[in-house]
């Protein structure tokens, strides 16, 4: 291969699983791996990773990942990568090295890679690549962008990143990105998330000053709930608090986390005297009391939700508490945030909002005068609009237009679709790579493929029905009335002529076969009835259930079986069945019983899953609270 590969196995033309491939020769730079959280299209699964058939195919040839920032939809899916594909090394940020070897230490995962902190003036010479980075603003410190010169080009990857120029924390490295820009930069990719937002995206500075009017002015216990993954916020936040002598009490396991490392990295050096321990919070007066909790996407398990419905251990919310939202809505999760705030409204609480209530955030990604800087700087022949949804990236690329690019010149490529960069010019290649997701359901990585994505998706959206049919094997009959049991397919009250059709549906579909094809069995049974069910459901409700049929076959003298479906023999009195009933209680678990056992012990059945009653698994606990980027 005489020229250099550049696509994207995720971010691209979507926020999320940022995760970036330059393939020169026998040498390839992996920029960022990330996750992309699941939203209602992917009912009951965790996250979305990309497909990394490419990179375990070249994996020999893998130099290393380069991570511009510890934000989930950038690192979140390198341990699902490591698991797959092996890699050597992993340049990254001191403080995402700290989150990876904490998620690998979790998971207890023993994988043999080596870690090297990125420091703004080194460069890695690796194969035909050369490695060098700048220092970028971002809402997590230690953020960099990212630079691969190639013998075809060089290429830079801003990472996700803002301009302020009264920062706290990171300040953006203008004068490296003026020497990228004279040395020559062929490619620039840049984070599109914002590029609809015209202006200037607000100082830090300025949030301080309205959160720190609100909490002056509240009269109870403070509750503020932001990104966990915002440390330069927390710790704004935490100093806040000192300075105005309350204590912080913090809830959420990526919040606590995420302190723990801020901390232990020297980040956040709030002494541990003005932190309290969740349990002992009634010690204090509600006045003299900050709170920092995850839960500011409205999620169902996160600490402030909990609180909301009155059903948290240690926190009650009262009247006249005050509760800030220092975050923005996600795109999807609106009506779960204005359930959330309705819920706090009821309880009495005064509800700060940003932009109704002053800053109270801003966005950890660049404005659209923001770009214009940018562009002006580094001079890029070429643009790739990167890790934002089409529309986003249109948008980029006009501003792109309207900064010098030559129209021509900018790309908007499909996600795995190859740009082919030779000689210094770019162009689409007619290579695509295979980029089917990839969905993670706990700790289980699962393909597109999987029967088990589906069924969770069909059940989320439609629910489940369970049909049981009793035959009788030698005289080829079928013994009382089908059971037909519905979990969420449709509404049961008032609906005795549907089940009733649905009887007589199942019971045609097994005469039909029984009495047609000599050679039936039961997987003909199951077949035939889940299809012919899944039909008449849509057909009546337009729905499409998740069907799944249990047959048993019985004989006249199986009495057990026969008083469990109702059916009644001539040959036995009153006296003789309530005798059998009482048997049948003592003795043996009731047909229902054993139909539940067998459906949920089926190894076809991929859907059902043992769940502990007693504690929660770690992977609960791990997709609790929000592990949002700052948007």
């Amino acid at each position: 291969m005489s020229y250099t590969k550049i696509f994207g196995l995720g971010g691209v033309h979507e926020i999320g699983k940022s995760t970036l491939v330059i393939h020169h020769e026998k040498s390839i730079a992996i920029i960022d791996a990330g996750i992309k959280f699941a939203d209602s299209s992917t009912t009951g699964l965790h996250g979305i990773i990309p497909n990394y058939s490419y990179l375990k195919k070249h994996e020999d040839q893998i130099e290393g990942i380069f991570v511009t920032h510890g934000h989930e939809d950038h690192i979140g899916g390198i341990i699902y990568l490591l698991q797959q594909v092996k890699i050597n090394k992993i340049f990254a940020p001191k403080i995402a090295i700290e989150y990876l070897k904490y998620k690998l230490e979790d998971r207890g995962l023993r994988i043999k890679v080596e870690f090297i902190e990125i420091k703004k003036d080194d460069t890695h010479h690796l194969g035909s690549l050369v490695v060098d980075f700048w220092t970028a603003q971002h809402s997590i410190p230690d953020a960099f962008g990212i630079r691969v010169k190639t013998p075809d080009g060089s290429v830079l990857c801003t990472g996700d990143f803002r301009i302020d120029y009264r920062p706290i924390g990171n300040y953006t490295d203008f004068s490296k990105l003026e020497q990228i820009g004279k040395e020559g930069l062929t490619l620039l990719l840049s984070d599109s998330t914002n590029a609809m937002r015209p202006n200037h995206s607000p100082s830090e500075n300025d949030i301080l000053k309205d959160i720190e009017k609100i909490m002056l002015a509240a009269k109870r216990k403070i509750i503020i709930t932001t990104f966990a993954s915002n440390l330069i916020r927390i710790k704004v936040i935490i100093e806040l608090a000192e300075k105005l002598n309350k204590k912080i009490a913090v809830f959420g396991r990526s919040m606590v986390n995420g302190i723990a490392i801020g901390k232990e990295l020297g980040y956040i050096k709030t002494p541990d005297s003005s932190f309290i321990d969740k349990k002992s919070i009634d010690q204090y007066e509600d006045k003299d009391i900050v709170i920092l909790t995850t839960g500011s996407q409205g999620e169902q398990l996160a600490a402030l939700s909990r609180m909301s419905y009155e059903k948290h251990p240690q926190v009650s919310i009262r009247k006249n508490d005050t509760i800030i939202f220092s975050s923005s809505p996600i795109p999807g999760n609106k009506m779960k945030i204005e359930l959330l705030i309705n819920r706090l409204y009821k309880l009495g609480a005064i509800i700060k909002e940003n932009g109704v209530d002053g800053y109270l955030h801003t966005s950890g990604h660049a404005y659209q005068e923001e770009h214009e800087k940018i562009f002006s700087i580094a001079k890029p022949k070429y643009f790739f609009p990167y890790h934002g949804e089409y529309r986003m990236s249109v948008v980029h690329g006009q501003t792109a237009i309207r900064s010098g690019v030559k129209p021509e010149n900018v790309i908007i490529p499909g996600i795995g679709e190859v740009v082919k960069m030779e000689k210094g010019k770019i162009s689409l290649s007619s290579e695509k790579i295979e980029v089917k997701p990839v969905y993670i359901d706990g700790e289980t990585i699962l393909t597109e493929s999987d029967d088990v994505v589906n069924e969770r998706i069909l059940l989320g959206e439609n629910g489940f029905v369970f049909v049981v049919v009793l035959i009788n094997k030698e005289k080829k009959i079928i013994i009382g009335k089908p059971k037909i049991i519905s979990k969420g397919a449709f509404y049961v009250k008032n609906s005795n002529g549907f089940v009733e059709k649905v009887n007589k549906l199942v019971h045609g579909s097994v005469l039909f076969t029984i009495k047609n094809d000599p050679n039936w069995t039961i997987r003909d049974i199951q077949k035939v009835v889940s299809q012919r069910v899944q039909v008449f459901f849509y057909t009546e409700k337009r729905r499409r259930p998740l069907v799944s049929t249990t047959v048993f076959f019985t004989n006249e003298k199986d009495d057990s079986i026969l008083e469990a479906f109702n059916v009644n023999k001539n040959n036995v009195n009153s006296k003789s069945k309530q005798k059998k009933k009482t048997l049948l209680k003592s003795k043996n678990k009731s047909l229902l019983e054993k139909v539940k056992s067998q459906i949920f012990d089926d190894q076809d059945n991929k859907v059902a899953k043992k769940t502990s009653k007693k504690t929660k698994s770690k992977t609960e606990e791990k997709f609790e609270d929000d592990d949002y980027d700052n948007i």
